[in-house]
């Protein structure tokens, strides 16, 4: 497995919400756009998907968060 190509997929699902809302509806597009091998397709295409969606929304309140209180990625907080 190209470990980079399918953290690249599960980064972009914790943090775009378009992209969350493809892929619950429509996976394969979403995974066209990467280089990702069959056993890659396939563990994502399997996932848990309750647990991910309680991660996209667990990521999402931690940003609104940060948001809120001016905290950004790299800045002291």
């Amino acid at each position: 497995m190209s470990a980079q190509a399918f953290e690249c997929v599960l980064a972009r699902l914790y943090s775009d919400g378009a992209a969350w809302r493809l892929f619950c509806v429509a996976p394969e597009p979403l995974l066209e756009e990467h280089d990702l091998t069959a056993q890659e397709r396939e563990a994502l295409l399997a996932i848990d998907r309750i647990g991910l969606e309680m991660a996209v929304r667990s990521y999402a309140l931690k940003r609104e968060k940060c948001c809120r209180r001016g905290v950004h990625r790299g800045a002291p907080g």
